[in-house]
């Protein structure tokens, strides 16, 4: 058992997630604590929104990224805003051809993502530096069939399964805050990741739960989505 405040890097919805009746359990890379004990796999496959805020997430950008990227093992092609799934369960999102952000899995990425960052050397002339997107980006999920709908009343953007594809990438502006969405499925669970600033995610936040209300949504927790990646 763990909380938060043990730790030097929180989630920016800690006190939002423990009026909700959120435990806590600490990160596998064991440097911060992430919610749990909330929400079900039945919520989860209709709507639920999820804090994964305390995963690791890195981003690399510049002319070469991608060669470098392919260089270190991840699987991703020059294809901007389409999302590639990696052998261990993590994403790749390949913004433009020149960015991209790595996402680890829900099981956590064993260091994989501090050791690209920390091996990155300027002296190697690769045209690519890495962007701290885990300080700068809050990371939600939002879970369920009624996904696309409860979207729609804060995104211009049509979210809907058909026009919408699995790994698609929609950068834009959702509840008037420039975000990244990613639709990357578990199981036949429709999935949506959202990255957005950091700095508002606590308004995120509220502006997630206040369009999923009418839905009758709940929250959830990476325990969960696990579940759901089981079965």
């Amino acid at each position: 058992m763990t909380t938060p405040e043990q730790h030097l890097r929180r989630t920016p919805l800690r006190s939002a997630l423990a009026k909700a009746g959120a435990t806590w359990t600490a990160t596998p890379a064991g440097d911060s604590a992430i919610s749990d004990g909330l929400g079900t796999i039945e919520a989860a496959r209709h709507l639920a929104i999820t804090d994964l805020s305390p995963l690791p997430r890195l981003g690399f950008k510049g002319r070469e990224t991608i060669p470098a990227m392919k260089k270190r093992g991840i699987t991703l092609e020059a294809t901007p805003n389409r999302a590639f799934r990696q052998p261990d369960g993590g994403l790749c999102l390949v913004l433009a051809a020149s960015e991209v952000i790595l996402l680890s899995p829900l099981a956590g990425d064993g260091g994989k993502l501090q050791e690209l960052h920390d091996n990155w050397r300027l002296d190697d002339a690769e045209r690519t530096y890495p962007m701290l997107r885990r300080d700068s980006q809050a990371w939600f999920v939002v879970s369920g069939a009624k996904t696309p709908e409860m979207l729609a009343k804060i995104c211009g953007i049509d979210f809907r399964l058909t026009k919408f594809p699995d790994l698609s990438i929609a950068q834009t502006s959702v509840a008037k805050i420039s975000a990244i969405v990613t639709r990357a499925d578990i199981g036949n669970t429709p999935t949506f990741h959202i990255l957005a600033d950091s700095a508002s995610a606590l308004y995120f936040f509220d502006c997630l739960i206040d369009a999923a209300q009418e839905f009758g949504s709940s929250l959830a927790c990476r325990t969960v989505l696990r579940n759901l990646e089981s079965g």
